[in-house]
């Protein structure tokens, strides 16, 4: 008789879903309601994966209890929803505090270290780091997700950038340069990827205060830009496409799935 093995990602593939990581679902992250069951299912089983395989820690003094790790999870696997394989697979570990934190500065990109610096630090809402290190603000991811059509989400945009580290989708800061063939094949055409994500920073960049889906946090580089494009893109869909079609199609093609068939403009 053939013995057959069950891998660790089919045991965990095969065990139910909890029942009230539904009602979480429902209650907290309203935009799940546009998902199909086999989406919302699925989203789940990301979502678990992510919540048991990473580092995750309340700081500041923040009690980080299973509900308040689902809708972080559940908001970030939104974004490989579309996408076999571990989601984030360059991720680490998560570091949620109260409200904002401020942020260190790094010497050593591998390592957090306090600022040495005199000045007057900002608090921030969120922080990605090419070390696979997230830092989120928990009041800031709770209302993102509170409001799923606003084209604001902490969330979205921290795990984007994630996403682009762990797919090579865009320049490093010191840099606007993408490197084609470093791109990951998540990305079916990097030749036409890598001419409208720069075409239309390049708009809007030169939009100056005209009115426009895309938040002008997006004009700070390439990186910044794609980030707020992934909020417009799930939370104000139909907007993007009519704004720019060009763009709202190669986020189609990279995440996917059509957020515009779920959300009402």
């Amino acid at each position: 008789m053939r013995r057959i093995v069950i891998g660790e990602a089919e045991r965990q593939d095969a065990v139910a879903i909890d029942p009230h990581w539904f009602s979480v679902l429902d209650r907290s992250v309203p935009w799940a309601s546009g998902l199909t069951s086999p989406e919302r299912a699925r989203l789940l089983k990301a979502a678990r994966e992510l919540l048991n395989t990473r580092h995750w820690e309340g700081c500041g003094g923040l009690t980080l209890d299973a509900d308040m790790r689902l809708v972080i999870a559940a908001q970030a696997c939104l974004l490989t929803l579309g996408i076999p394989g571990e989601p984030f697979p360059g991720l680490r570990e998560i570091l949620v505090y109260p409200a904002g934190f401020l942020a260190r500065r790094v010497r050593d990109r591998r390592k957090w270290t306090v600022s040495s610096t005199g000045e007057q630090p900002t608090p921030e809402l969120g922080e990605a780091w090419t070390n696979g290190v997230i830092v989120l603000g928990w009041e800031a991811a709770r209302e993102g997700a509170s409001d799923p059509q606003d084209g604001q989400n902490l969330v979205l945009h921290e795990f984007a950038h994630q996403f682009a580290y762990d797919h090579h989708l865009v320049p490093a800061p010191v840099s606007q340069a993408i490197v084609l063939e470093d791109v990951s094949p998540v990305v079916r055409d990097a030749e036409a990827w890598g001419r409208v994500l720069r075409e239309s920073y390049d708009r809007l960049c030169a939009k100056g205060v005209a009115a426009t889906v895309l938040d002008k946090y997006g004009t700070t580089d390439l990186a910044e830009f794609f980030a707020v494009a992934t909020e417009a893109f799930f939370e104000r869909p139909a907007e993007l496409r009519r704004e720019d079609g060009e763009l709202f199609a190669q986020l189609v093609s990279l995440y996917r799935q059509d957020p515009s068939t779920r959300i009402a403009a």
